[in-house]
């Protein structure tokens, strides 16, 4: 369009510098006549620069309401998915109900038919389980009578739990048929719902559809790619396997690390025995090295004695009492140090990348397609590597749509599901269900999808994804979580 206008004002200013012959006196006027044209022909320039920014605004005043389209139909489509997922769900509890109930009414049938044969003898009996009167004077003897007394009460006892188990079992068939009426009419009104979602849906198409006819008669060239039903149902899908990965991988990782405790723990107590022993091993030869030297100088002692009593007068002959060898205690073993606990950090998630923060979490004016952002931007050059915030099993890794190059990773940190988007990456390092470590790298920064530089766009998630272009959904700022 620019270089349409551009040509009409050099044609323009190409006619209006072209000579004109004339006589010596006609100089003066015909000078005149050329300002008076070429202040015309600036006018007309202006006028046309004029027409050209009021249709480039114009232009770009439609492309950002096809934008802020797009985003309504990605948050549209995400809600009709979940709940055409919602009623698939309210339908197979339905089933289960159906079932539920038929297993009830095979029990209740089966109690009726031993209930109506105790009924038919508690009423022959005058409505009491047994006849007390063959009990009491049928007895033989005084043990007979309390044997049969004691028989009879246990059988009026199971007749009365009998008819206890039949009226619960009534009770639970009637809450269950109560429940799936219940289901049915919640099931009902979801379609009814979901109708109306799908209705919106079409109509959010045709207007958007309608945006882009008015972009093709400017003759503006704007691309723009939606996530279609199918890959929303393909990232719901995926984030379910994901999330169930994750959950998988934190139990067997706890186990391991409940099975590393209790074997440093019995390694601790079995090395913790092993000095003991030795302290005592050490004790003993102590106590048994003191009594030998005890031992040694009372034979010392007994011996001196003998030579002065056996000694003559004249004289004494000095004997020295015999070398008593006591063998030295083993020392103790130094215990060996403890290990180092692992070094740990006080936030859940670490910085995904370098740079500073372009745009925060939260409104937006609208420029952009969305009133809400629902996560923050670092800005960095093209290249920059992104690492996993958090160890977690990637729902999925792809391209296209607003986020471009994207990466959504799932987590469990602390029993709690949380899921991170990377969106606009120029490169990806990472796949779908691969899990990731902390700080591994999974692409490169770069300016795909809705971009409008260089940047990383990063989101965290409480729970599965969930978008919103006009409010946080279940999106958290991620800065509260660094």
């Amino acid at each position: 369009m620019k270089k349409t206008f551009a040509s009409l004002i050099v044609s323009a200013l190409v006619l209006s510098s072209t000579p004109h012959f004339a006589s010596a006196d006609d100089l003066s006027e015909q000078k005149a006549k050329n300002e008076q044209k070429q202040q015309e022909n600036s006018k007309t320039q202006k006028k046309l620069e004029s027409s050209v920014n009021q249709e480039g605004q114009k232009i770009s005043k439609t492309q950002q309401e096809v934008n802020r389209l797009d985003q309504a139909l990605n948050e549209k489509m995400f809600a009709v998915e979940a709940k055409d997922r919602q009623i698939k769900a309210t339908e197979a509890e339905i089933v289960e109900l159906g079932k539920q109930i038929e297993k009830y009414k095979a029990k209740l049938k089966k109690q009726e038919k031993l209930l109506g044969d105790r009924l038919r003898v508690m009423q022959e009996n005058d409505g009491n389980s047994i006849k007390w009167e063959e009990v009491i004077f049928g007895s033989k003897d005084v043990g007979d009578l309390v044997s049969r007394v004691l028989a009879g009460k246990s059988i009026s006892q199971q007749d009365d739990k009998m008819i206890t188990d039949y009226q619960n079992t009534q009770k639970k068939l009637a809450a269950a048929q109560q429940e799936l009426k219940d289901k049915k009419a919640k099931l009902v009104t979801e379609k009814q719902e979901l109708k109306r979602q799908q209705a919106e849906l079409e109509q959010q198409i045709k207007e958007r559809n309608q945006r882009l006819k008015e972009l093709r008669k400017q003759k503006k060239k704007f691309e723009t790619q939606l996530m279609d039903a199918k890959e929303v149902q393909q990232i719901l899908i995926a984030q379910e396997q994901a999330i169930a990965a994750e959950k998988a991988a934190r139990e067997r990782e706890a186990r391991i690390e409940k099975e590393r405790q209790a074997q440093a723990a019995r390694e601790a107590k079995a090395r913790a025995e092993a000095q003991a022993a030795q302290a005592a091993a050490a004790e003993q030869a102590a106590a048994e090295q003191q009594a030998a030297e005890a031992a040694a100088a009372k034979a010392a002692a007994e011996a001196k004695a003998n030579q002065k009593s056996s000694a003559p007068a004249t004289g004494s002959t000095k004997q020295s009492a015999p070398a008593v060898t006591v063998p030295k205690a083993t020392p103790a073993p130094t215990p060996e140090p403890a290990p180092a606990p692992a070094p740990s950090s006080s936030s859940l998630f670490i910085h995904p990348t370098s740079g500073s923060i372009t745009q925060g979490y939260g409104s937006a004016n609208g420029s952009n397609g969305y009133s809400f952002h629902n996560g923050i931007d670092f800005g960095a050059p093209v290249g920059t590597p992104i690492v996993a915030a958090a160890t977690g099993t990637v729902i999925t890794a792809s391209s296209g749509g607003p986020y471009g190059n994207h990466v959504m990773i799932a987590h469990q940190l602390n029993g709690k599901t949380y899921t991170t988007v990377y969106a606009h990456m120029s490169s990806l390092n990472a796949r779908a269900g691969q899990r990731v470590s902390q700080g591994e790298q999974i692409g490169a920064l770069g300016s795909t999808g809705n971009s409008t530089g260089p940047h990383l766009h990063f989101e965290i998630h409480v729970g599965g994804y969930s978008y919103s272009a006009s409010g946080p959904a279940n999106t958290v700022n991620p800065m509260s979580m660094l």
